[in-house]
Formats: structure tokens, C-alpha cells, sequence
């Protein structure tokens, strides 16, 4: 019986892998519009970030497919009808279709990675569920990469496995808008007003990373004794949680505590605007934080066990301190706030960053204006 239902599930492969490949020779003889094609696996039926902005600003026709994994058969059919058929494809992350679908010579591939800079290992460089193979040609045909410094040109040429001159540091279309000075003051008293807990606070933003093992996300602990932290702020102190989108289980219960509060569902772009220090970890979200010159703190009690590897040297590159036991957490974060390194940060973000001078979705849409004009 067994058998059987395993020789069932080869023939529906089958089947379906045919039918694939049908349609793909089918949307291959369809014509080219000259428009561009948003895909997104990070959102249900929206943009965001890079795409968002880029997307706002483009003058063209264009189309969106914005959808989390898995997609359904006929859904999947529509992704990559939309793909074949427009002049210029963006996206920011995988683009699974181009595993198996070669795009025609006349179309373009862009890719905004979500993340700016180079910290931790990803694609090629990083434990996947996927194979090497499957890795290589999921980036295999992109004609740009888009990146935040000439710097991390290099890594993510290693990371999806492309040559180097596909990879531009044209810059990150998002951190635009946390440059822009009238910008940064209206997102950072709208959330004062939606969040009164945080007016005239020193702002401690704790905004750690997922972990994860062969790929999958794990739980995370972030061992620390919020009970006792809360104690020790000061009444003018605030400490801040912004878990990452893949935690989906809170560190606390709501309304636990007088001075430590969980702010996840807060826009982080919001977040720090508002805040003194940004302790994380193994996040990009310091390279945003490096732009705005908020001072860093990296809260890693797990260093020594984490799964993946990192572009850049802890104890060399990071703009501050590595702390692994938390109770030097609070200590460190007032001394980050009163003496900051703010040497360190703008050298870590000439690096990283120099790319992102609040031009970069200009540069983007001029990439994308030329292909569509070629």
C-alpha cells in the first residue's frame, strides 16, 4: 500500500512538473510588456521597505505579486506568467521560479535585498534548506544587485554566487526616508504620540535577530531577567523590545512591567527614531542604526554557539561593546548613552553605508527607467 501511495506522488510530480514546463513554453510565446514586475515573499498583499519605495517611485507601468510562501499551484502559475512577461523584474529576497525557469534575453533582474551591509553570513555563506545547486540558481540570472557600500560589493557577490560587476552600490532605497531630517521628526513624535510611555525617556531599543537550525527558525531565549531589569531603570529609562518578525512568542505578557515594554508591532524605522542606544545582536537593523548615529550595544549570550558565520570581525569592527552576560547589559547601555564611540560608528558606516546618502531610490528607478527605455 505504501508503495503505491509513493508511486502516486512520483506520477503527481510528474504531472505537475509537465504541466510547469507547458505553461512556461506557453508564456514564452506571449509578448513582452514593458513593464515592471514586484515580487515579494515577505508580505501578504503589500510591499515593503525597498520594494515600497522604489515602487512609489516609479513611473511606469507595473505590477505587484506579493505573496508569502507556500503558494498554491495555480498561484505559482501566475507568478511566473507575471515574471515571463515583463521587461523588468524586482524583487527583495528569493525568487523561487527562477530555480527552474531560465527568463527570456530581452528581460532585466534586479535585486534589493531587504538587509543593507554585510554582518552575518546568508545564501551560499549560510546553513540552507535548499542545496548548493538550488542556491546557485535561485540567484544565478540576476543583471543587478543592489547593495549600500562599494565595500559589501564583494560579499554578496560570494553570497549569490554572481560576478561582482552585477553587484552596484546604488544604495538602499529604505534608508532614504531615515535621512530625510523632517521625515525622521514626524515619525518620531507620531510614535511619542501613540506611545506616551516613551516622552522625555532615554530609550533603551532591544531589537534581536531570529535563530534558527539547517534553516528553520527556533525559539529564542533571550536570557535575560526582565523582573530585575525592570527594577534597576530609572524612572526617566525605558527598555524597549522589538522582536523579530519571525518571533512570534513574546518575551513577556503584555502590561508586565513599569519601564520595559514590548513594542513589536511599532514600525522599527519608528523605533529608532526614538531611541538613545539599539541593543541587538546578530541584526542588520545596526546598520540603520549606524546611519542615524544612535550608539550601539551587541547582547550576544549566545555568540559561541550561534549557527551562522559573519562578514565583518566582532571584536574589530562593531561599533561597541560585546556583551555576553546580562548583567553588564544595563551598565554598558548608560555608558553607551553618555559616552558613545562616535568615532567608531561613522568609520562602521562609511563602510557599510556610504552608498545610502538619501539618493538611493533615485538611483534605482534611474537603473530601472533605463532598462525600460533600452
Amino acid at each position: 500500500m505504501n508503495a503505491f501511495i509513493d508511486l502516486l506522488k512520483r506520477v503527481k510530480r510528474a504531472l505537475t512538473r509537465c504541466c510547469i514546463a507547458v505553461f512556461v513554453f506557453l508564456c514564452k510565446l506571449l509578448p513582452i510588456k514593458n513593464r515592471v514586475f514586484f515580487y515579494t515573499i515577505r508580505a501578504d498583499g503589500k510591499l515593503l521597505e525597498n520594494l515600497d519605495c522604489v515602487y512609489r517611485a516609479c513611473d511606469c507601468d507595473r505590477v505587484v505579486f506579493a505573496h508569502m510562501l507556500p503558494h498554491s499551484f495555480f498561484l505559482s502559475l501566475r507568478a511566473r506568467k507575471l515574471m515571463l512577461t515583463s521587461r523588468v523584474i524586482v524583487t527583495d529576497d528569493y525568487l523561487k521560479y527562477c530555480r527552474d525557469t531560465k527568463l527570456r534575453k530581452e528581460q532585466k533582474l534586479i535585486q534589493l535585498w531587504h538587509a543593507p551591509g554585510a554582518f552575518k553570513c546568508f545564501a551560499l555563506d549560510a546553513p540552507s534548506r535548499l542545496t548548493a545547486a538550488q542556491e546557485r540558481a535561485t540567484h544565478a540570472q540576476y543583471t543587478d544587485v543592489c547593495v549600500s557600500s562599494e565595500e559589501a560589493r564583494a560579499f554578496y557577490a560570494r553570497a549569490f554566487g554572481v560576478s561582482i560587476d552585477v553587484v552596484k552600490a546604488l544604495g538602499t532605497p529604505r534608508t532614504d526616508a531615515l535621512l530625510d531630517e523632517t521625515a525622521r521628526a514626524a515619525s518620531r513624535e507620531s510614535l511619542r504620540s501613540r506611545q506616551p510611555a516613551l516622552q522625555k525617556k532615554t530609550v533603551y531599543l532591544y531589537a534581536p535577530t531570529f535563530r534558527e537550525k539547517d534553516g528553520a527558525p527556533l525559539d529564542f531565549d533571550p536570557q535575560l531577567d526582565f523582573s530585575a531589569l525592570d527594577a534597576a531603570l530609572g524612572e526617566d529609562e525605558v527598555f524597549v523590545v522589538a522582536r523579530h518578525p519571525v518571533m512570534k512568542t513574546p518575551f513577556f505578557a503584555p502590561d508586565s512591567y513599569a519601564h520595559v515594554l514590548d513594542l513589536t508591532n511599532e514600525p522599527t524605522g519608528d523605533l529608532l527614531c526614538c531611541a538613545d542606544v539599539l541593543v541587538t545582536d546578530y541584526s542588520s537593523v545596526v546598520f540603520d542604526a549606524a546611519l542615524l548615529g544612535v550608539p550601539c550595544v551587541f547582547y550576544c549570550p549566545d555568540r559561541a554557539d550561534y549557527e551562522r558565520s559573519f562578514y565583518l570581525d566582532f571584536d574589530r569592527d562593531l561599533p561597541g561593546p560585546v556583551l555576553t552576560d546580562a548583567s553588564s547589559l544595563l551598565p554598558a547601555l548608560r555608558a553607551a548613552h553618555g559616552s558613545p564611540d562616535r568615532e567608531k560608528l561613522r568609520a562602521f558606516c562609511k563602510a557599510q553605508m556610504a552608498a545610502c546618502d538619501g539618493h538611493a531610490t533615485e538611483r534605482v528607478t534611474a537603473l530601472i527607467r533605463s532598462y525600460l527605455t533600452e
